[in-house]
């Protein structure tokens, strides 16, 4: 009877044990799953070896054809970097205490920051975010591509790299190359950038009412932009200096002071998107590089931050005579007349010089190649080349065509003749006599 009951012992147990054994083996298997898969999401990390060259990305420098004449610096951001003490110390710990309170003592990864935010999320209360300093730099720069994927890939990746970063930089560096590529919207990347744009001046002169007004800025750059958005920056800015009291950076008097203070801008404002000279044959250059169907084909990151150098087919010396010639119609021909016109090389079809207009800051609208707008008819004057080429193609000019009111174009706007005139059928010689744009 005792050998029976304990038989009867270990077959009760050996469902428990099983079950036990199955939970365990469920466990293991789905984090060997979880393993495996969050590293085949780091298989094709890009490059954060260099984290420190993102501080001074390289605009792309465009000359004429004589390989001194600057036409235009592209880049992507209107950007200045830098050094730790050329910048506000109200800035440096600012950013800390709103930002990233913990920044000196976490790896990369704020866990305790991460786990509080999920738990007030779950709870319902304000939606709060865990990104680190080093984290929002990552996401920022070395992961830009990525910044709009919200997925759990893209935070793995960004979690990985961060904490890779903080065992090759100091604190300090991470936060200065943070400040010097941080968005401060109005087109103003990095600390001294954004002194300049909203304040003029440099990052290390910013009052406490100046530094709290920039640190609060990058949480939304465009909404949080004193410019644009006045009073959504004012809150963001005492919300900043609630948070730089909170962490000893001012006293709370200090704060409650300031507060009571305005936003005093003193805006710069910014230049022509890069380009320094003949701007409409230069843009034309820019527009050529990016078309993704061109001969080109250049992604705006590799325009705007690869540092290249473009050398133009544009002369000097021709440019300066189509202009001169260009303005002298126009003063002859009187307002509203405008003139633009462009100069070929037959032998290469280099495009020598380019005139499309009198003023681009007034419209950037480029009549010699129609770009920069819905554009404008060639006029009457191109009528010439499509005869030339309907007698190239050996088409008889007294092949009759439709000349009426107007012709219906697949892709593009309606053409129609002057004052509507309906020619009815003509022969392609008479339409050109009488001026049909049909």
């Amino acid at each position: 009877m005792k050998r029976r009951n304990g038989t009867q012992t270990k077959n009760k147990k050996a469902p428990v044990l099983g079950i036990i054994s199955v939970i365990v083996l469920a466990v293991a298997a789905a984090a060997f799953g979880v393993y495996s898969l969050c590293n085949s999401w780091l298989e094709d990390l890009p490059d954060y070896q260099n984290a420190d060259a993102y501080n001074t990305a390289q605009p792309t420098m465009v000359y004429a054809a004589d390989g001194t004449t600057l036409l235009a610096e592209f880049q992507l951001e209107n950007r200045e970097p830098v050094a730790l003490d050329q910048i506000s110390e109200y800035v440096l710990k600012g950013t800390v205490a709103t930002e990233d309170e913990r920044f000196y003592s976490h790896a990369g990864v704020d866990y305790l920051g991460v786990a509080r935010a999920l738990v007030n999320n779950l709870m319902g209360g304000a939606l709060e975010g865990a990104s680190t300093i080093t984290q929002q730099f990552v996401r920022n720069t070395i992961l830009s591509d990525e910044m709009r994927d919200i997925s759990f890939k893209r935070k793995i990746r960004e979690m990985y790299i961060s904490q890779k970063l903080e065992q090759q930089y100091t604190k300090d560096e991470i936060l200065l190359m943070y400040l010097n590529t941080i968005n401060y919207g109005s087109g103003a990347y990095g600390i001294e950038a954004a002194a300049e744009r909203y304040f003029s001046k440099d990052a290390k002169d910013l009052t406490v009412n100046e530094a709290a007004t920039l640190v609060g800025i990058p949480q939304s750059p465009t909404y949080n932009n004193p410019i644009d958005y006045p009073e959504n920056c004012l809150k963001r800015r005492n919300l900043v200096l609630d948070r730089m009291a909170k962490n000893g950076v001012i006293s709370p008097e200090e704060a409650a002071q300031v507060k009571e203070e305005p936003i005093e801008l003193d805006p710069s404002e910014p230049s022509m998107t890069g380009i320094l000279a003949y701007p409409y044959f230069t843009s034309y250059v820019r527009n050529q590089l990016t078309d993704p169907n061109g001969k080109y084909a250049y992604s705006t990151s590799e325009l705007f931050k690869g540092g290249l150098k473009v050398i133009t087919t544009l002369d000097i010396d021709v440019q300066k005579a189509a202009e001169e010639a260009a303005a002298k119609k126009e003063e002859e021909a009187g307002d509203p007349f405008e003139v633009s016109m462009a100069v070929v090389d037959p032998e290469n079809g280099y495009i020598d010089a380019l005139v499309g207009g009198h003023d681009y800051e007034k419209s950037q609208v480029n009549m010699a190649t129609g770009e920069g707008g819905t554009g404008r008819q060639a006029g009457s004057a191109f009528k010439l080349f499509t005869l030339m080429a309907c007698l190239k193609e050996g088409i008889d000019p007294d092949v009759l065509v439709d000349a009426g009111y107007k012709v219906d174009l697949e892709g593009g706007e309606p053409v129609y003749n002057n004052d509507r005139a309906d020619f009815g059928t003509r022969t392609i010689k008479s339409a050109f006599g009488l001026s049909s744009n049909t």
